[in-house]
């Protein structure tokens, strides 16, 4: 089995935006569970993922999921704690799980959301964001961006692969045809408790407007959610062929700083 599966699509806008402050977080946080689509329950034998069996908005209305009986929740993530200046920041989430990230970063309480030419939406809370306002003309660009979501309970592999395909949609329209690469799945731990990554490289993304790299990367991370969900996806997308692009070793310390709150 090779490594990676391509896929080729059209390209669209990249929709970016931040809303910092608790209120921000707690209701884009809380409505987590409407916003996912329902993910099958069956485990699939891995593939390069060419088709999504689900095509509706996650804006959809979907019918709310209960968590189990005494399971953990929290309206909001905890405040960030104080550290030195200069300092890793670690991030705690709602989930029952906190990432940190290096110095230089900035928010941890903000939420992010992408939205694809077809209506799709990939939305991130207690997000981070490094290089704000790198490109002149977008005050909003950033050179990389992390942040965790809620999803209703489901097999890891299926999450993470269905998760991994917002970023055609987010890509999507024009003439040319950027192409996506997308990496064999990589099951590890956390803390005891299992998790799948995917990794999709897009590459020979047409400049439809100033601000728009030439490639950019996004990690996939599906595990087990610790208190408000019980499945999270943890997410990093990175700008990629721009000055100060984060490199490979540096998403792996992201990802690999995911722990136990």
């Amino acid at each position: 089995m090779s490594k990676w599966g391509v896929v080729v699509f059209e390209l669209g806008k990249v929709v970016l935006w931040c809303v910092a402050g608790v209120l921000a977080i707690g209701g884009i946080s809380a409505a987590g569970s409407l916003l996912a689509p329902d993910v099958p329950e069956a485990v699939p034998e891995w593939a390069p993922p060419v088709t999504t069996s689900r095509t509706e908005s996650p804006t959809a209305t979907t019918p709310r999921r209960e968590l189990p009986p005494g399971f953990p929740s929290m309206e909001r993530a905890p405040d960030l704690p104080d550290v030195p200046e200069g300092a890793p920041q670690p991030v705690p989430t709602k989930f029952g799980l906190t990432y940190t990230t290096p110095p230089g970063w900035f928010g941890g309480e903000s939420v992010m959301g992408w939205k694809g030419r077809d209506g799709r939406m990939l939305v991130i809370g207690s997000a981070s964001s490094l290089g704000k306002g790198y490109c002149a003309a977008e005050d909003t660009s950033t050179l990389a961006s992390v942040g965790i979501t809620g999803r209703s309970a489901g097999d890891l592999l299926t999450v993470a692969a269905h998760e991994v395909r917002a970023v055609e949609s987010m890509y999507s329209g024009g003439e040319q045809s950027p192409t996506v690469e997308y990496s064999d799945p990589v099951h590890f731990d956390i803390d005891g408790n299992p998790a799948v990554r995917i990794t999709a490289l897009v590459s020979d993304i047409p400049p439809v407007h100033e601000c728009a790299p030439p490639a950019a990367r996004w990690d996939f991370v599906a595990t087990t959610g610790l208190a408000s969900a019980e499945v999270v996806v943890f997410v990093v997308q990175t700008d990629r062929g721009v000055a100060g692009q984060l490199d490979d070793y540096s998403i792996d310390g992201l990802v690999e700083s995911l722990r136990r709150s």
